[in-house]
């Protein structure tokens, strides 16, 4: 019979007490693993980003080749737990949209003009499928430069928003 994969055997955990993370002479994210190699530039990715996360932290080097997973970051020591969680919030930058102005489509392109609690934007989805509407009224966008927006309840947006939006979705 065969034996069933195990999550251990598969990906390399990190001992958050043996891993700091720092920037280097450049402002890279760097992190020394406990094996006292150093890497730079790191890039922080969340594997669980909705559900958890500040949970299973995979840190890749700079060719996208995975050093290690921390599987909270809560247990680093409290400066790299600072540093990293600085760090995966610029990476995960997501304004909410707080009421949408107006939709035109054009070319098949749909150009929107949106508030957010960052301030007000403008940009362009290529379709419907970079709208994905999740339970509670939750909406995540993915514009055509690669930029996200959420919706927190667009149940909760005032009449118009909510009428645009269900245009498109």
């Amino acid at each position: 019979m065969k034996q069933p994969i195990r999550i251990e055997d598969e990906a390399q955990f990190l001992d958050p007490k043996l891993v700091k993370i720092s920037h280097n002479q450049f402002a890279e994210l760097q992190a020394e693993l406990p094996d006292g190699s150093v890497h730079a530039p790191v890039e922080p990715v969340r594997t669980f980003p909705l559900t958890q996360p500040d949970q299973y932290i995979s840190l890749l080097d700079a060719q996208k080749n995975e050093l290690g997973l921390i599987e909270d970051i809560n247990q680093l020591e409290r400066a790299d737990r600072t540093l990293l969680a600085e760090e995966l919030k610029k990476c995960y930058f997501m304004p909410k949209i707080t009421r949408i102005y107006s939709l035109e489509g054009q070319f098949g392109v749909t150009q929107w003009e949106a508030e957010t609690d960052s301030g007000s934007v403008f940009f362009d989805l290529r379709s419907r499928n970079d709208i994905t509407s999740l339970s509670g009224g939750r909406v995540l966008i993915k514009d055509i430069d690669g930029n996200r927006y959420e919706i927190v309840n667009y149940h909760q947006l005032d009449p118009k928003s909510i009428a645009l939006l269900e245009t498109q979705i």
